[in-house]
């Protein structure tokens, strides 16, 4: 190689990884001791933040919200609006895996073998079998807006979120190829194999719906019937019917497929370490020790290889408490508990909101496309936990790029402010908050802050 050569490859290798984000720790990480249990106010985090009586109206409308798809006789959606998806991607399909273009026939193949002149084609009610993609089209090709690492991976357009084991579901719609199955699940509608449901009948939804029941309270816990076969994966927050208990164990049922594609039940037991009585009793500490569960898990987009994005994160968090919250961040925000509308005040006002009003481990902080849970201050920062993607920065062009978190994390709102490159520098978060969200009213004074 000439010596002469080396400052032009210099430049273009500079020039490369400049458009990719790195994955760099940033600081927020490094500095911050990654354990919730550490920020705990020890004087309060045994203490219940519910009376038993109101925490158990809250998990009986978690429990009504979860079995709603088994009570339905028609469909929730209308014809509009499962072909609006089709609709919006007909005439920009994006990119696929390859990171090339998708033919325009892709669209209109997947809109042939959907149908929908004739929907709703199908009217049943049914259950998850495995973990399960929900997906905005009936395909488990992506969907990518763009080639490039900013706007393209792992932001699948087509991925509306995951579907725990044992979830139910009512279909409304079948493919041509009867491969895809439309899936209105509690909390979001999508397009789910057909492989991964079975039916059930009014005798198995009685069954089933036995009044007690047990939630899942470590994170991908292998199930295993009474012989000893692997079933699948229980993600934390997934909930079963509770048969019985003794000192170390919980018997379950579950449900499984018989070659006819219906569902019944078999026994599994679960140790009591991975498994708990629902609800589980809403403190501080057992808040902390179930996030502490999902410290460093892979950031997952919609749900994206069983992951969770942010929105995911804290919804699997809270259904072990009964606290039912929606799939999806802004409605999170809105429908989660009391808001508190922030967008009119200036950062540093809404800092001084947060702390005063914010109740640790039980307010979401909302700003647009992503949910937080505040869980405190330290050294006089505002913390929160939450699973993120990356903390957007410029180029030495001015471009914009991204350091690569990619995990869940405790930080600050000000991560990554240690880039000079850092958008937004010296505000952090602070100023695209639009609100904050308590998930419990906060009737006793003893629960809040002050």
């Amino acid at each position: 190689m000439r010596l002469h050569n080396i400052p032009i490859l210099l430049v273009l290798v500079l020039l490369t990884s400049a458009c990719a984000g790195t994955t760099e720790t940033i600081r927020d990480i490094r500095d911050l001791k990654q354990d919730n249990l550490f920020y705990l106010d020890e004087t309060a985090s045994d203490r219940g933040l519910l009376t038993a009586d109101d925490q158990k109206k809250m998990d009986a409308n978690y429990d009504s919200i979860f079995f709603s798809p088994w009570h339905r006789v028609k469909a929730f959606s209308s014809r509009e609006s499962v072909e609006a998806a089709f609709n919006k991607y007909r005439d920009n399909p994006g990119y696929g895996e390859n990171r090339r273009k998708h033919d325009m026939s892709w669209m209109r193949d997947l809109a042939a073998n959907a149908h929908l002149e004739d929907y709703p084609n199908a009217s049943f009610t049914a259950i998850t079998i495995d973990n399960s993609d929900l997906r905005v089209l009936p395909t488990d090709k992506p969907r990518f807006y763009d080639a490039d690492t900013e706007r393209g991976y792992p932001f699948d357009s087509l991925q509306e979120s995951s579907v725990a084991p044992n979830t139910p579901v009512f279909i409304s719609h079948m493919t041509k190829d009867k491969a895809w199955v439309l899936a209105e699940t509690p909390y979001a509608v999508g397009w789910i194999s057909a492989r991964n449901i079975a039916r059930v009948d009014g005798n198995f939804v009685r069954a089933w719906e036995r009044g007690r029941y047990a939630v899942i309270i470590k994170d991908k816990i292998p199930i295993y019937d009474a012989e000893g076969r692997f079933l699948f994966k229980a993600p934390l927050g997934s909930v079963f019917p509770k048969l019985g208990e003794d000192i170390k164990n919980i018997t379950l049922l579950v449900a499984v497929t018989d070659q006819d594609g219906k569902a019944f039940m078999k026994d599994a037991v679960v140790s009591k370490e991975a498994a708990v009585s629902k609800p589980l009793r809403l403190t501080n500490s057992n808040i902390a020790r179930l996030a502490n569960e999902l410290i460093n898990e892979h950031y997952g987009w919609g749900g994206l290889y069983q992951n969770r994005d942010c929105s995911a994160m804290t919804k699997d968090l809270f259904a072990p408490f009964g606290i039912w919250l929606p799939r999806h961040s802004a409605d999170q925000a809105k429908e989660g508990g009391t808001f508190i509308d922030l967008q009119q005040l200036s950062p540093k006002e809404k800092e001084r909101m947060i702390l005063k009003q914010g109740i640790p481990y039980l307010t979401l902080i909302w700003r647009r496309g992503h949910i937080m849970l505040y869980i405190g201050s330290y050294r006089g920062s505002i913390l929160v936990f939450h699973n993120m993607w990356g903390v957007r920065t410029k180029d030495f062009l001015g471009r914009e790029t991204k350091k690569i978190v990619g995990h869940a994390a405790i930080t600050t709102l000000h991560p990554g402010i240690e880039f000079p490159d850092g958008d937004n520098p010296g505000m952090g978060y602070l100023d695209g908050i639009l609100g904050m969200t308590l998930l419990i009213k906060p009737e006793n004074p003893e629960i809040s802050n002050h």
